[in-house]
């Protein structure tokens, strides 16, 4: 859809509408405000307050004498009255400001309000002697660009709005149950409100249909995943044992959790369930307790891992704790031989297997199942949403628990993981050690080195993270290569090796067991190991650039070291000059609760990042907010739920159809 037939929008003027991202007239009717200005409300001068914007009606009374100060400012000053108080009226090097006002007449004004010692000021007001367009209403404030006005883009909007093709983005049952107005009207409430009321409401109904609207793009190929009729798992002796003989004592998180998967494994809907936890925080346990059940109760269960090495960590711990059961449990990875692979797919598909635990290899079409009634999957936020997809459909109607260890805000993971229910475990298991964390600038690079030295005298292990593989001749970034080659020399007599996304799959393995076996001392790699293998040993983190990093990314990589019984740290490695940008950093000294790490990254970055979109300038969401909108965000769930139940498809092709104009490559980009 171009632009139509604007009046005053030539090319010039197209070009700077592009750096805002509007390329069309969809992108100008959506284009949403940062706040309101309420140029319609008048005050009495006894009602400002100071640092307020305000709407005042006041008579010129007089024009005090041209002030210039070192022939650098000149001042234009007037007084005026509103009958009872005075307020001062100032112009600051606008000595054109002398004839904008007739002595005696009375005259609107909006502006910033001042006061000092008792005195009212108003610099540089917008003003008119009669209501207007500027005065009068209330006026929405954009987002703009260099020499792109407010006044010019309200005008582009509302042509646009004149000449836009309307389409709806909801149900009609839905707009009729909250009174929802056509969505041309809800989009002139939004840029022409009649009242802060109006404004507010209208921007409230709109964020619940960006709510509904992404729930549509994003979850609607995903209904395998919810509302089907599942495999229904027994009250097991098993599965009391399992969690009786743990070597350990659950927290109050995993016990709330077991409470709500043993519910959905026992009912007779498929259980489609997420389950959030910070790094450590003991998910692997829920997932194990998930799988004894099944088994006990007459079906297989699949375990999915992201890497080869992590799918084999998983399998030895799982094989232990249900050894006493019998249980046969089988790993399969892309390093099983064939004809190994063939006789294990064989024995799959006869039902002589219990347990299956792999990669993504079990998404395979060769890879089948007598009777599964339970898949786990680690990590998920590795595996994406088509993989997802395709297990469902591989799965229909099997028991599925997909587990994170980089937390994100429930309100986000209610849109990113509509379809599903949400579990979370906040508490840590007790003795888990507090990873001590620093921000340090990257003047202080020797003794980091420093410090690391003595960690690898002591017999640990550490790791540097860099966020580039090799050197860009855009940026003056530490890459992963030249940082390996310069550690080797500073090291010279310890081990040090890389890790990249370029390293082969079985290299990457095999480097990874070493490290793992002890044989490696420093490991460098790019965010690779943000997935990795626990390593006891290892107990320092240094992440290189660390302003290039989102906090929960910066989280999920603090997580690779304390896992052990040695103290350990993580040094966050600054190299911006930018207060702002180290103040963030200095986030992570304080907390290492990835719940509140994750809100605040929210905060910070916007939902760009945590959707997998890096923003680019691009206004995502619209009107939105995660953090404000958590009842409207669980409002448009439910009733996204109800209505994929008993919609009308014709209906819903369009309502199809117009969401995907509206997010457009959004969806996608989030796949």
């Amino acid at each position: 859809m171009s632009f139509g037939s604007i009046k005053g929008l030539g090319p010039k003027r197209i070009k700077l509408l592009e750096k805002l991202n509007i390329n069309n007239l969809n992108d100008l009717v959506f284009y949403a405000p940062n706040y309101y200005e309420d140029r319609k409300t008048v005050l009495n001068l006894d009602q400002l307050r100071d640092g307020e914007d305000a709407l005042i009606h006041v008579k010129i009374t007089r024009r005090e004498p041209i002030k210039r100060i070192n022939n650098k400012m000149t001042i234009i000053n007037f007084v005026a009255s509103d009958g009872y108080q005075v307020i001062n009226i100032s112009f600051f090097n606008q000595y054109w400001a002398k004839n904008n006002f007739k002595i005696g007449e009375w005259y609107y004004l909006f502006g910033r309000i001042k006061t000092f010692k008792s005195e009212i000021t108003m610099s540089s007001p917008i003003f008119s002697s009669k209501i207007d367009e500027n005065i009068g209403s209330i006026v929405p404030v954009y987002p703009l660009t260099k020499d792109l006005t407010n006044k010019v883009l309200r005008s582009y909007i509302s042509q646009a709005l004149d000449q836009w093709q309307e389409f709806e983005l909801i149900p009609k049952s839905l707009r009729d149950a909250h009174n929802i107005p056509p969505m041309k009207t809800l989009l002139r409430m939004i840029h022409f409100p009649e009242s802060m009321d109006e404004a507010n409401k209208a921007l409230s109904l709109m964020a619940y249909v960006e709510a509904f609207s992404i729930l549509v793009s994003t979850s609607d190929g995903n209904k395998l995943f919810k509302n089907n009729p599942g495999v229904s798992l027994k009250d097991t002796e098993e599965e009391r044992d399992f969690l009786r003989f743990l070597p350990f004592k659950l927290t109050d998180g995993q016990k709330s959790s077991l409470v709500e998967i043993k519910e959905d494994l026992e009912s007779d809907i498929k259980m489609s369930r997420l389950l959030q936890g910070d790094v450590g925080s003991g998910k692997t346990v829920v997932a194990q307790y998930a799988i004894v059940k099944a088994v006990a109760s007459g079906y297989q269960a699949a375990f999915m891992a992201p890497t080869a090495i992590l799918a084999e960590q998983n399998y030895v711990k799982l094989k232990a704790l249900t050894e006493r059961f019998g249980f046969n449990v089988v790993l399969l990875t892309s390093k099983i031989k064939k004809s190994e692979r063939k006789k294990i797919l064989s024995e799959l598909e006869a039902g002589n297997i219990d347990v299956i635990v792999g990669t993504h290899s079990l998404l395979s079409d060769d890879v089948k199942f007598k009777n599964i009634g339970f898949v786990a999957i680690d990590e998920q936020h590795r595996f994406g949403v088509m993989q997802r997809r395709i297990l469902a459909e591989k799965t229909a109607g099997i028991n599925l628990l997909l587990m994170s260890a980089t937390p994100i805000p429930r309100s986000l993971a209610l849109i990113l993981y509509g379809e599903m229910e949400i579990s979370e475990i906040r508490t840590m298991p007790e003795g888990r050690q507090k990873i001590e964390t620093y921000a340090i600038n990257e003047s202080q690079i020797s003794s980091v080195y420093e410090f690391v030295l003595n960690e690898i005298k002591k017999g640990r292990q550490v790791y540097f993270v860099c966020p580039l593989i090799e050197e860009s001749e855009k940026t003056n970034l530490k890459s992963a290569e030249d940082l390996h080659a310069d550690l080797k020399d500073i090291f010279s007599n310890y081990r040090v090796d890389l890790v990249t996304g370029r390293t082969k799959t079985d290299d990457k393995d095999e480097i990874m067991s070493e490290f793992y076996q002890g044989k490696i001392n420093i490991l460098v790699s790019t965010t690779v190991i943000e997935v990795g293998i626990d390593v006891p040993n290892a107990t320092c983190m240094v992440i290189m650039n660390a302003e290039r990093f989102g906090l929960s990314q910066l989280h999920q990589l603090r997580g690779r070291v304390g896992r052990g019984e040695h103290k350990s740290y993580c040094l966050l490695i600054n190299t911006s000059k930018s207060e702002e940008s180290y103040a963030r950093i200095k986030t992570m000294e304080r907390t290492d609760d990835g719940f509140e790490i994750a809100k605040e990254d929210l905060r910070l970055r916007g939902p760009g990042e945590f959707l997998g979109l890096r923003q680019h300038g691009r206004q995502k969401l619209k009107f939105l907010d995660f953090e404000r909108d958590m009842e409207l965000i669980l409002l448009a769930k439910r009733d996204y739920e109800k209505y994929a139940m008993s919609k009308d498809d014709t209906e819903w092709k369009q309502i199809l159809v117009n969401n995907k104009e509206f997010i457009g490559d959004y969806a996608q980009e989030i796949s």
